[in-house]
């Protein structure tokens, strides 16, 4: 009887720990979405560092989010207020939409301007933003961008477009590989 009872407490006690670990493993689905969240996030944080090195002229953010061999290319006639190609491939190319911006600004004479070049801020507003991940490792970005300009004098809309990008994982990390920028 002690031998039947025994018997029938280590069934019960292997059958609950094998029901157990099944519980607690997560279905296939479950990893799916988890890593589909992740890469969003992830999206969403390389458009975020362009958007905010745009804005704040910070050329290493700005270039970051893109991936070493990517295109930023204007899609409209030339030339491009604030651009001096139409067409920047690579990212220390596309550092250079920053950097020479900067370089402008250091070398206009704030005489010759109608405000004050210490006030001026600039804001680069995305909105109507789809983000659609095509596979494991390719994304398409839509939106529709804004830049407002504030100077001691006004504040004002300088430029308002779209923005259609392709993203890629590279090394389990997201980067623009494709900027297509229209007026």
């Amino acid at each position: 009887m002690q031998k039947v009872k025994l018997v029938a407490i280590l069934a019960t006690t292997l059958s609950f720990m094998l029901l157990s670990m099944g519980c607690a493993q997560k279905a296939p689905s479950e990893d799916a979405a988890a890593l589909r969240i992740a890469d969003r996030e992830a999206i969403e944080d390389v458009l975020s560092r362009a958007n905010v090195g745009f804005e704040l002229s910070d050329p290493e953010l700005f270039a970051g989010a893109f991936a070493e061999d990517a295109v930023f290319q204007l899609d409209e006639k030339g030339p491009v207020f604030g651009f001096d190609k139409m067409i920047y491939q690579g990212r220390a190319d596309i550092r250079r939409i920053i950097t020479d911006g900067l370089e402008k600004a250091r070398k206009t004479d704030p005489k010759t301007l109608s405000f004050d070049p210490a006030s001026l801020k600039m804001y680069n507003r995305n909105s109507d933003e789809k983000i659609e991940i095509l596979d494991a490792k390719t994304a398409l970005h839509t939106s529709s961008w804004m830049v407002v300009m504030k100077t001691n004098v006004d504040i004002h809309i300088s430029a308002i477009g779209r923005y259609n990008d392709t993203l890629e994982k590279r090394d389990g990390k997201w980067f623009m590989v494709k900027r297509v920028r229209t007026e």
